[in-house]
C-alpha cells in the first residue's frame, strides 16, 4: 500500500512537467513561450546535416511543416531540387531555404554611373529598327529570382540631324526590352521581356508646343532562372509611318540593374 502511496504522486509530478513550459537561463519562462532560452553571450544551434534534395525529407524519415535544421551539404544531383548550405525550414511537402542578405547578388548596375553614352538612330518610314545598347553576361550557381530593371533615356529629332526638332505629327514608337542570346536549355532566346514603350508625338498645329529634350522609359521582369549561364542585350527598337532620329542615352541617368536571389 504504502508504494502506491508514493507512486501516484511522482506520477502525477511527471505530467506536470511535461506540459509545463520550459526556461533555459533564466527562472521563468515567457508566457507565450513552450521554450524560452536566455544568454548574453551564446546562441541556440540548429541541429546539422545534410539533405540530399528540397523535395526528399532525407535524413528525417518524413516532411514536417515547422522543422528547421542547418544543411551543411551542397547536392545538386537533383536538378530540379538542389541544396546548398545553409538554413532551411519544411513547410510540410518539401525543404524551403531561407535566404540571407549576403546571398542576394547585384549583377549589374547598383552605381549612379550613367551607363549609356548618345547613341543616334536614324529610322527610316515604315521601317523598324532594333539597336542593341548595352549586353551583360552573366552566370547563376543555383536557381534564382532575377530582377531585370532600366531607366534609358532618348530624344527624338527628324532624320538625320540632332538638333532639329520633329514638326511631323506622326507617332513614333521606342520599346526597350531585355532579351536572352544565350541561355540554358528551356529558357527562350530571341525572345524579348520587360517591354516598356515610349509613344512620341509631335505637330506644328497652333494648339500643341513642341516638345524638346529627354524621355526615359523603364524596362522591368522579374523571371524564375536556373542554373547556368547568360547573355542577355539590352534593346532599343524604333519605328514610325514618319522617318526620323533617335538618340538613345541623350540623357544623364541611364542605368540598368540585373539582381539574382536564390531560391534554393
Amino acid at each position: 500500500m504504502r508504494k502506491i502511496k508514493y507512486t501516484i504522486p511522482f506520477f502525477l509530478v511527471c505530467i506536470s512537467s511535461y506540459n509545463a513550459q520550459v526556461a533555459v537561463g533564466s527562472a521563468n519562462a515567457n508566457a507565450d513561450a513552450q521554450l524560452d532560452i536566455t544568454n548574453t553571450n551564446k546562441g541556440f544551434l540548429l541541429p546539422r546535416l545534410a539533405l540530399t534534395a528540397t523535395n526528399n525529407p532525407a535524413p528525417l524519415t518524413a516532411h514536417v511543416a515547422g522543422m528547421m535544421v542547418y544543411n551543411t551539404a551542397t547536392n545538386t544531383s537533383v536538378a530540379a531540387n538542389p541544396v546548398y548550405p545553409g538554413e532551411y525550414y519544411n513547410d510540410g511537402t518539401q525543404w524551403q531555404r531561407k535566404s540571407a542578405l549576403n546571398d542576394i547578388r547585384m549583377i549589374a548596375g547598383g552605381s549612379i554611373t550613367d551607363l549609356l553614352s548618345p547613341t543616334a538612330v536614324d529610322i527610316a518610314a515604315g521601317a523598324s529598327v532594333t539597336t542593341t545598347l548595352s549586353t551583360f553576361s552573366f552566370t547563376l550557381d543555383r536557381p534564382s529570382s532575377v530582377e531585370f530593371g532600366g531607366n534609358i533615356s532618348m530624344s527624338f529629332n527628324v532624320n538625320g540631324d540632332s538638333t532639329t526638332p520633329l514638326g511631323d505629327s506622326s507617332v513614333k514608337l521606342v520599346t526597350v526590352n531585355f532579351v536572352f542570346t544565350t541561355a540554358p536549355s528551356g529558357i527562350a532566346v530571341n525572345s524579348p521581356f520587360g517591354d516598356a514603350t515610349m509613344n512620341y508625338m509631335n505637330t506644328t498645329t497652333a494648339n500643341i508646343t513642341t516638345i524638346l529634350g529627354n524621355f526615359y522609359t523603364a524596362p522591368h521582369a522579374t523571371l524564375l532562372l536556373p542554373a547556368g549561364n547568360y547573355v542577355v542585350n539590352l534593346n532599343g527598337t524604333a519605328t514610325s509611318s514618319n522617318a526620323f532620329r533617335v538618340t538613345y542615352g541623350s540623357g544623364v541617368r541611364d542605368m540598368a540593374m540585373i539582381k539574382a536571389t536564390p531560391t534554393k
